[in-house]
């Protein structure tokens, strides 16, 4: 996580707007940067930076999001062929309420439904709910930078017992300058700790990455405006217990795009890279309704 802040500084810092915030052209809200980070932002109302027929920085599905927002997002997931001799299938809803304070913080709450389905035995079911805080660190034209710390309860209905805190790094990065129109690259970085006690030989930390390529295709303005596809590599490597040191990697494309302006619907397959396979699929649905 370091080595991120250390290449991330620079960008943050060269971020410092020129102008005051009243010249900035065409309206747009001035630079957010690790530079004006006391001073800038926090008694400023909450507003996304329009960047017009230019790359947009877009949530996807498993990068985490590196803006503030506003907006109700639900997510569904249908995990298929578990490779355990008890499990099936397992499906996730969850519904995430974000709400943006101002330009640099915002607050977020998620409940979720677990459903188990069982080869042998009673299926079961159980809902939990966490809350996360964002802060953006980074907003420039091209470029982007939050932090997010996340708390997760129990679901004691699926027996469990460990609270989960995380700590994450999101970038997002505009590759124009680079020749490629209208092209994202987006990343994120996350340590995780279970707080709680947990069965003998199990995880307590482990470390989470991501990377992603997004290309959109559409205008802004269209029916389906910025239609987009994108390509997602998910990696988590545990760090203690008896698997120490095991790294699972997942590749997922998908598609996404936007609708009535406020809409936003997407959808993805997850497949297992590196052994050990637990799943042979992950089916992921979104839908993203801004206020």
């Amino acid at each position: 996580m370091a080595l991120f802040l250390a290449t991330a500084a620079p960008a943050a810092f060269a971020g410092e707007p020129s102008v005051r915030p009243m010249e900035r052209p065409h309206g747009q809200p001035a630079d957010l940067s690790l530079a004006n980070f006391f001073a800038t932002g926090w008694d400023e109302p909450w507003a996304r930076r329009s960047r017009g027929e230019g790359t947009p920085d877009m949530s996807l599905l498993r990068v985490q999001t590196n803006f503030l927002a506003q907006l109700f997002r639900t997510d569904f997931t249908f995990q298929q062929n578990t490779r355990t001799a008890k499990l099936s299938d397992i499906s996730s809803l969850s519904g995430t309420l974000e709400y943006a304070l101002n330009r640099r913080l915002m607050l977020a709450i998620i409940g979720n439904e677990r459903w188990f389905d069982s080869r042998t035995g009673a299926d079961r079911e159980g809902a939990a709910l966490a809350a996360f805080a964002r802060i953006q660190l980074v907003d420039a034209p091209s470029s982007s930078l939050a932090a997010t710390l996340r708390v997760g309860l129990p679901s004691h209905d699926l027996g469990e017992k460990e609270t989960v805190v995380s700590l994450a790094l999101a970038g997002w990065q505009d590759l124009a300058p680079l020749g490629l129109r209208r092209t994202g690259l987006y990343w994120h970085v996350q340590e995780e700790t279970l707080a709680g006690p947990t069965a003998r030989g199990s995880r307590r930390n482990d470390f989470t990455f991501a990377v992603s390529l997004a290309k959109t295709w559409t205008r802004a303005d269209d029916f389906f405006g910025n239609a987009t596809t994108f390509v997602e590599t998910y990696g988590r490597t545990d760090l203690d217990g008896a698997d120490r040191g095991r790294t699972l990697v997942t590749l997922t494309p998908g598609v996404r795009a936007t609708f009535a302006h406020r809409h936003i619907v997407m959808a993805g397959v997850e497949f297992p890279v590196t052994d050990p396979r637990p799943f042979d699929r992950i089916v992921r649905l979104t839908y993203i309704v801004n206020f």
